[in-house]
């Protein structure tokens, strides 16, 4: 009988020790699931009612770019026609919008920038080359040509037909990318962001930010000796633009 009192004595006293803190922590828990499958089924419904949630809004380019420390002058603007590809991509249409712009240097030789903004894409700069412009380049070639600078990201430059080409994606996230991996592991990057997954949970971003600014620039290239001064001219202008488009990327 004194074991039996001993057990139920003990049993009394485990339920008296239990934390509070334990029963807030599972209330904290399932009040947090219960907001999560909400905002799941809320953003359920609204995709249901709302056919334009989850489509990307509209951008209209700048007329003019003043690139600060560059010695270029503004010359005129172009916009370019939209491209919509009728294969989605995870429900959504893939689309190119875009703009072109000439800026003259001191030394009267012109700078032409071609810039996409690209939506739904795969980030592969090889691809994008191949189908929207006549420029000729193998992928291992592109790829061998490309650098990365510090705090910015990578670049390719080359030659072709007489021309010094640059091109190189802005991401919204991460550093700039030239081919599809590099972009892959910027789409991914604080995908998983408190800040990130609500926003997705609300419907206004992808957890995955498959966009990027596409930037085509080139300039003439009077002599192969002229070739290294070109590029360096062109690196300083892309340093500039990029920095001058990364903070006023695209809203979603």
């Amino acid at each position: 009988m004194e074991n039996e009192a001993d057990k139920l004595d003990s049993n009394d006293n485990k339920l008296k020790n239990i934390n509070p803190q334990n029963s807030q922590s599972h209330k904290l828990r399932f009040g947090l699931l219960a907001i999560l499958i909400g905002s799941s089924l809320l953003i359920l419904g609204r995709s249901l009612v709302d056919i334009s949630l989850g489509k990307p809004t509209p951008f209209i380019f700048p007329s003019q770019i003043e690139l600060a420390q560059t010695s270029t002058k503004p010359s005129e603007a172009t916009e370019l026609e939209d491209l919509v590809d009728t294969n989605d991509f995870f429900g959504k249409p893939k689309y190119l919008s875009g703009k072109s712009y000439k800026y003259l240097l001191d030394d009267m030789s012109v700078v032409e920038i071609y810039i996409r903004y690209a939506v739904g894409t795969e980030g592969d700069i090889f691809l994008l080359l191949k189908g929207l412009t006549n420029i000729e380049i193998s992928e291992d070639e592109l790829y061998q040509k490309t650098a990365r600078k510090d705090a910015i990201g990578y670049y390719a430059i080359f030659n072709y037909q007489n021309r010094a080409y640059l091109t190189a994606c802005i991401n919204p996230r991460g550093i700039s990318t030239v081919t599809k991996e590099q972009f892959d592991d910027n789409a991914s990057d604080r995908a998983m962001d408190r800040d990130v997954v609500i926003a997705w949970l609300l419907g206004q971003k992808d957890l995955r930010d498959r966009r990027c600014l596409w930037t085509l620039m080139s300039t003439p290239l009077r002599s192969e000796s002229d070739r290294d001064a070109t590029d360096r001219k062109l690196e300083k202008i892309w340093i500039s633009w990029y920095e001058w488009w990364q903070p006023r990327f695209p809203s979603p």
